[in-house]
């Protein structure tokens, strides 16, 4: 997989624990670097076994607690998927002295870390994991709680035998631009048809994506006025069979999901489930490049 100069960042990648847990001395160093541009490049690559602990960090983003003590498990399968799917790390060589220069101290922790990752997994053929299985039960239940239309009909697609459901998974830290999401659709739309033809079991009919949402408190009946974390999910919203969203602000941690809720003030943390027949893969690709442009 190439090495590609995704974009320059307004503030540099930290990850929301550390963030949580910074002291006040490190928060000021972190506030003087706002509007800071700081050209950092990219380097998209297949996961291996030294992404375990950023690749874990990311899902936990993505499902706080609900799947807590299975996201080893999920870190690990995502690892060693490594054909299909990639991982978002910094690429010294590419990055600019300057910046070399003042992040020389860190360089050591920086080359393991991961600030994205994008993949697809495969929830019809894994369910005798625990961690599938538990996904499996967080969206048949969210469904059925929050789905007015057809409570129902996320439990008749996954029980459907001969679907093939994929797990979209699109994490990245929250200051990581929506730029980067144009090359690592389109990567992940090769790998998955390069599977295919190795008779992989990747030949998807449908496929989930759960979105980091937010609404402003007190606006009525969750689903109005939602805004996404990751602004290109916003576009996918239109192409959807069928969604529904729910709330998990009594399970968040500190700011492990996103920046937006200031303390804890006038947000309400969300997460919307999409589900997509797999077709319109490649017309997400190109309502990317028509809205959000990799360049």
């Amino acid at each position: 997989m190439s090495k590609k100069d995704y974009h320059s960042l307004d503030n540099p990648p930290l990850d929301d624990h550390e963030l949580a847990s910074e002291d006040e001395d490190e928060e000021e160093q972190i506030d003087e670097n706002v509007g800071k541009v700081i050209n950092v490049a990219f380097d998209a690559r297949p996961p291996s076994d030294s992404d375990y602990h950023g690749v874990r960090r990311l899902l936990q983003q993505l499902f706080v607690k609900q799947i807590n003590d299975e996201l080893s498990e999920l870190a690990n399968l995502i690892v060693a998927q490594d054909t299909v799917g990639c991982v978002l790390k910094q690429d010294h060589d590419e990055t600019s002295d300057e910046e070399n220069s003042d992040d020389s101290e860190d360089d050591d922790d920086d080359e393991d870390n991961v600030f994205a990752v994008n993949t697809v997994i495969n929830i019809s053929e894994n369910q005798s994991l625990s961690c599938i299985e538990r996904i499996i039960s967080l969206l048949k239940t969210a469904c059925q709680d929050n789905h007015k239309g057809d409570p129902s009909r996320m439990t008749k697609l996954l029980d459907d035998t001969s679907k093939q459901i994929g797990l979209l998974i699109s994490e990245r830290f929250i200051n990581i631009p929506p730029q980067v999401a144009l090359p690592s659709y389109k990567s992940l739309k090769s790998d998955i048809e390069r599977a295919v033809r190795k008779k992989k079991k990747f030949n998807f009919t449908h496929l989930v994506l759960i979105s980091k949402t937010y609404r402003a408190k007190g606006e009525g009946q969750i689903g109005d006025d939602l805004f996404y974390s990751n602004a290109e999910e916003q576009l996918f919203s239109d192409m959807c069979e069928f969604s529904f969203t729910y709330s998990v602000a009594d399970q968040r941690d500190g700011l492990s999901d996103g920046q937006w809720d200031d303390e804890g003030g006038d947000f309400e943390s969300l997460r919307t489930v999409m589900v997509f027949d797999a077709s319109v893969l490649g017309h997400m690709i190109d309502k990317l490049e028509s809205e959000i442009p990799a360049t």
